[in-house]
């Protein structure tokens, strides 16, 4: 008996062994995944380039974010469900150890009886008449889908990051624009005061300039203030909130000279090339194996079965080895197919209705798109005209000023700093609606590598 009792201990100890292992390597996973994540690029940020440029910060558009993190999640998830997917046509493996010990009834005089045993069990799926191969499709189908949103989500990145580069640059052009006529409101009121003192102008007079002086200082507050705030928006698109990027470049933009697109052209390639259609059309593709998938849940399946097994107490009946073909034959489902069959075609009317409204939505979308490159570009030729004008009025007011013949220089270069900065705005309004062009024909968004210092 105690010999029996001390192989009945080993066996626990095996187990208890077993089971330790397992712990220590749950802990070392634990431990691995904290050290990856401490040396994450997520962790250890550095800091935005000074100056910084537009291809610089387009670079931040793949850099972990939280909008693009979800959506990676979701690839991730659904590459989950075509491991799920396939698992049922592969081999499954259990190994079954039962520590036990039994008083036989037939001779209480032997004691306990050590009737310890362990099983390898090992099941493979031979058919089952195409149910996991339609799984598997589907679930292979929304992995394309997913990937697509998450192409898309990088488009939008992008949108983002140069839409707020580019309010950074208006935000300062507007600030300079507000500053110089600050400026000239304020000569214009001291000199006014002067002339309160000489008796030449009234109180009321002096009053009308300190107001223009107010309101213009008003607007120069506003203008600094719009200038952090961009600046805080430009720093949360990149990830670093607390890095508020101080130097921008002005980039150059190639697409400016971009002709008129055509709206049949580009519709065409949207419809062919778009991401959202494209993952719309996968997961009407998935839809469609769901509905497979589900029809053949009444089919019958094949398995095959092997069993190895070993047994402390001696016996004759006892088999060692063990292969088995098991046919499983559904008789009776209670709904099951049905309501399965009912589920994946509603979620196929639902992606269908979503291409449908898509598609719909392209055509406006891209055919607003193409007439306000129309307008922005008649906007730039006269945004271009009106600078020409206020520059070479502000070359003939300096001529003047320097012959002390007129005064005006600072309303000129106040309006010449506004002629620039509403010229800049149509230029990254237009550079903006080509980016948005881009994305919705399925091209990445890019930028020229050249760029010019502010």
């Amino acid at each position: 008996m105690p010999e029996r009792l001390g192989e009945g201990v080993g066996v626990a100890r095996l187990i208890g062994l077993i089971g330790c292992t397992l712990l220590a390597l749950s802990l070392a996973g634990a431990m691995m995944s904290m050290a990856w994540a401490g040396n994450s690029p997520a962790a250890r940020q550095e800091p935005l380039p000074d100056p910084l440029t537009l291809t610089e910060a387009l670079s931040y558009a793949d850099a972990p974010h939280p909008e693009l993190d979800l959506v990676r999640a979701a690839v991730d998830s659904a590459r989950a469900g075509v491991l799920d997917a396939a698992s049922s046509s592969g081999v499954r493996s259990y190994l079954e150890l039962t520590p036990q010990w039994v008083n036989p009834s037939s001779d209480p005089s032997r004691g306990s009886i050590d009737d310890s045993n362990v099983r390898l069990l090992l099941t493979k799926r031979l058919y089952d008449f195409g149910q996991t191969r339609a799984l598997t499709y589907s679930a292979k189908a929304m992995v394309s889908a997913q990937r697509q949103l998450y192409f898309n989500a990088r488009q939008q990145r992008r949108l983002e990051i140069i839409k707020r580069f580019f309010d950074v640059l208006l935000a300062d052009a507007h600030s300079a624009f507000d500053t110089e006529a600050t400026a000239y409101n304020y000569v214009s009121f001291d000199k006014a005061r002067d002339r309160r003192k000489l008796g030449q102008i009234s109180d009321v007079d002096l009053l009308a300039f300190e107001d223009r002086y107010q309101q213009a200082l008003v607007k120069r507050t506003e203008s600094q203030a719009a200038q952090r705030f961009t600046r805080t928006q430009l720093a949360v698109a990149l990830n670093h909130p607390d890095d508020l990027p101080d130097n921008l470049v002005r980039p150059d933009l190639p697409q400016l000279d971009h002709p008129v697109p055509n709206y049949k052209t580009i519709l065409q390639e949207a419809l062919k090339a778009n991401p959202v259609v494209l993952a719309l059309r996968d997961q009407v593709r998935s839809a469609k194996e769901k509905i497979v998938a589900a029809q053949r849940q009444d089919r019958p399946i094949l398995e095959a079965e092997l069993e190895a097994a070993g047994l402390r107490r001696e016996s004759n009946g006892r088999n060692d080895m063990r292969a088995t073909l098991n046919l499983h034959i559904p008789i009776y489902q209670n709904g099951l197919v049905e309501a399965a069959v009912a589920q994946a075609r509603a979620q196929l009317r639902r992606a269908e209705a979503g291409l449908a409204s898509v598609r719909q939505r392209l055509r406006t979308t891209l055919l607003g798109l193409v007439e306000q490159v129309n307008n922005l570009k008649a906007a730039r030729k006269a945004a271009r005209v009106r600078t020409a004008y206020r520059d070479l009025y502000a070359d003939r007011s300096r001529s003047l000023y320097n012959l002390e013949i007129k005064t005006d220089l600072g309303d000129a270069m106040a309006r010449l700093t506004e002629a620039q900065w509403q010229a800049a705005k149509v230029d990254y309004e237009l550079v903006l609606t080509w980016a948005k062009i881009d994305a919705l024909t399925g091209k990445l968004i890019a930028t020229s590598s050249k760029e010019t210092a502010k």
